[in-house]
């Protein structure tokens, strides 16, 4: 009998020296909260209301969880606008959920920014957890939040720490940060995860990225940077992902890297199992793997009852009559021809700044409004992010420049690829206010012809103005570097890109619009094959 008590001690001796802790993951949901898209209102796998769902399944399954996010959560979707600008005097919706489900803490994302300062501030302090970014520092050097937050669970101390990637200062405007300047990722965790280890006696190291995957061999201050903090910074246990909206659930060196997709399509599960040893906690094992909601997965009711109030003035502003169109807006064709969608963001970029010509990115491939009566939500889906225009000055040389690098979208004609997937759709801009040819039978940096102003050819020291976004002023796309610039914008409008766009066509109640056929690809692209190679 003793010897079978003696046993039962020491296996539960044993299994009191091991545990298993689980963490779950989200990044860039960008607002999105009912499971359906917000502009076709088609049901999707997506948003907060099914991927909480899928967490509160996996805290059934272990009570030894932390829920963590990797940013991007503030701006993107039309509820965003209305809670950020319109109703401040609603709680921010994102926020209202990771409280509910208990969040542990958040990486700023770059897009938090977006509203400016005061609006990140007061989410942050709505939150019941907080948001951490060691790689934010202030003009003085302090950090501008929390670098890290220690947590216990099942008896074992985990530190989470944060990082926002450094190109900010690209994609947002310089007021929307003022005071803040972003380090490199890699360098700052060098320095704060030993300190973590051994001053606050961390047994878990987590690193949350607002920041992608990226190349083992990159550089310093690279938007993407994942793969060189696995690389070069030991110590870590893993690291979550975001920003670049893929779906990611890899291992280097041992360390899990994931990132959960976007938009709630996906949840990232990582396990780690940990043994005690001479007091401390040490992990023997690790995995991860990522969980998408699928169309028997149930909308959360809980998300939907916090949310309801806000969903409701959203939808109220969003259904509110726009104007009579003559014409279908239609994006499929807009890489391969000009189109009367495009138009009407050309219109309203000149109208806006005064500028001769118009650059304007391809809004994507799957945005169509049907001619007659339309409403805000179907024009908001156009340019859903928070960027102004701005006029710059170029010469007819940086002119040619800017559409070669736009032209790299493009592989050569006959491969049946045909687009470069290291130059996505938004990055593929078009200028209105020329005439000129895109020869895809040559390669990238000599495929621009033709190239002619008001029926003359332009000339390298012609001087133009061209209304582009600020994304673009900013870096965005590469566009800045590519030619040289380095001026000052003449002119940044006070409206953003979409509400100049919305006021345009709330002013016209019957709206004409038609392409004005100014570029070309040679050879002519086919339109079955382009649809095809949309899907």
């Amino acid at each position: 009998m003793r010897h079978w008590i003696w046993i039962l001690l020491i296996t539960l001796g044993l299994q009191a020296q091991e545990a298993r802790i689980q963490i779950l993951g989200t990044t860039d949901l960008h607002g999105h909260v009912r499971a359906e898209d917000t502009y076709s209102l088609q049901p999707m796998n997506q948003g907060w209301a099914k991927v909480t769902t899928l967490i509160r399944r996996q805290q059934a399954l272990n009570p030894n969880t932390l829920l963590v996010d990797c940013g991007d959560t503030l701006q993107g979707e039309p509820i965003n606008y209305v809670r950020n600008v319109l109703r401040r005097d609603l709680s921010e919706p994102s926020m209202t959920i990771m409280n509910a489900l208990g969040y542990a803490a958040m990486a700023v994302g770059n897009h938090d920014f977006d509203f400016g300062l005061p609006v990140l501030r007061e989410a942050e302090s709505e939150a019941k957890f907080p948001f951490l970014s060691a790689n934010t520092v202030d003009a003085k050097g302090n950090p501008g939040f929390k670098t890290h937050t220690l947590v216990t669970v099942a008896g074992i101390r985990v530190a989470i720490l944060g990082f926002t990637t450094p190109g900010v200062p690209a994609m947002t405007e310089p007021r929307n940060y003022e005071g803040l300047a972003f380090r490199d990722i890699v360098a700052v965790a060098r320095q704060l995860v030993p300190r973590v280890r051994e001053q606050d006696r961390a047994d878990v190291v987590i690193a949350l990225m607002h920041s992608g995957l990226g190349a083992l061999d990159g550089r310093e201050g690279d938007e993407n940077a994942a793969l060189r903090l696995a690389d070069q910074v030991p110590g870590l246990d893993a690291i979550f992902t975001g920003h670049t909206h893929q779906a990611i659930s890899v291992e280097h060196k041992g360390i899990p890297i994931v990132q959960a997709q976007c938009f709630g399509r996906a949840l990232a599960v990582v396990d780690l199992d940990l043994r005690q040893e001479g007091g401390r906690w040490k992990v023997v094992g690790r995995s991860e793997r990522l969980l998408k909601p699928e169309d028997q997965t149930v909308s959360d009711p809980e998300v939907l009852r916090l949310t309801a109030e806000l969903q409701a003035a959203t939808d109220r502003y969003l259904d509110t009559g726009a104007t009579n169109l003559l014409v279908d807006l239609d994006s499929r064709w807009s890489r391969m021809e000009d189109t009367a969608l495009l138009q009407l963001i050309h219109q309203v970029q000149r109208q806006a700044t005064g500028a001769q010509l118009s650059a304007a990115a391809c809004p994507g491939p799957k945005l169509y409004i049907p001619k007659g009566p339309t409403s805000v939500r179907q024009f908001f889906a156009l340019l859903p992010y928070e960027n102004q225009v701005a006029k710059i000055r170029i010469t007819g040389e940086q002119l040619k420049r800017y559409l070669e690098h736009s032209a790299r979208h493009y592989l050569r004609s006959w491969d049946p690829a045909l687009y470069n997937r290291d130059v996505p759709f938004y990055n593929f801009d078009t200028v209105d206010g020329v005439t000129y040819a895109l020869d895809l039978g040559q390669p990238a940096g000599s495929r621009v012809l033709n190239l002619s102003c008001q029926g003359k050819p332009v000339k390298p020291e012609q001087s133009f103005t061209m209304a582009i976004s600020t994304y673009r002023l900013r870096g965005g796309g590469g566009y800045m570097e590519a030619i040289g610039f380095r001026a000052a914008p003449e002119l940044i409008t006070k409206a953003t890109q979409r509400n100049l766009l919305l006021e345009y066509v709330l002013n016209h109640p019957s709206l004409d619009l038609a392409p004005a056929n100014n570029w070309r690809t040679i050879p002519y692209l086919d339109r079955e094959r382009v649809l095809n190679l949309a899907h």
